[in-house]
């Protein structure tokens, strides 16, 4: 029950501070044709195959990934090490192959949640800029950094290494 009340805490906070910017320059700017049309492209990423997410992977090693910052943003995120440590559970989310797969089809939710978010954020910093709200503009492109590029990353790299259990337990299997 804690390890799920400190979860919630960290996503609420996060989708509060990176949301704000874009909630607050559409109160701004008004919601019209241009908000719809950008959610309407911000949708596209939902309808994107696992063979093009697999291309979209911002990095091809682990190490790749961890100089992308995965080790850090997994610091600050549900189910990440400080939560963890806040409530003094140790070990991993997945116990088993069963599992394991269950967790990848997560990450693939995931990870297409926030390439959706992602480009939300950006089409609308771009806009905000466009329309001469340069603070906007600046406020969103730094949220989309937190909120999605992080969240991206950080479901690649998991996705990377959980892919990489699985198939040396396949062998050991074999």
């Amino acid at each position: 029950m804690k390890t799920r009340a400190i979860n919630q805490f960290i996503n609420f906070f996060w989708t509060i501070v990176c949301f704000t910017p874009v909630l607050w320059y559409w109160y701004a700017a008004g919601w019209g044709a241009w908000s719809w049309i950008i959610l309407g492209i911000s949708l596209i990423p939902a309808f994107f195959p696992d063979p093009l997410l697999r291309r979209m992977q911002l990095a091809k090693t682990r190490r790749g990934f961890e100089r992308l910052g995965a080790k850090t943003f997994r610091k600050l995120t549900q189910d990440g090490d400080w939560a963890k440590a806040a409530t003094h559970s140790a070990g991993s989310t997945i116990g088993n192959l069963e599992g394991a797969e269950k967790y990848l089809s997560t990450i693939r939710m995931y990870e297409k949640f926030h390439w959706i978010c992602g480009v939300f954020f950006l089409l609308t910093a771009l806009h905000a800029c466009a329309n001469g709200y340069w603070i906007a503009g600046l406020l969103v492109t730094i949220s989309n950094g937190i909120f999605n590029f992080a969240a991206i990353v950080l479901q690649q790299y998991n996705r990377l290494r959980i892919t990489s259990a699985l198939i040396n337990a396949r062998r050991i299997r074999q």
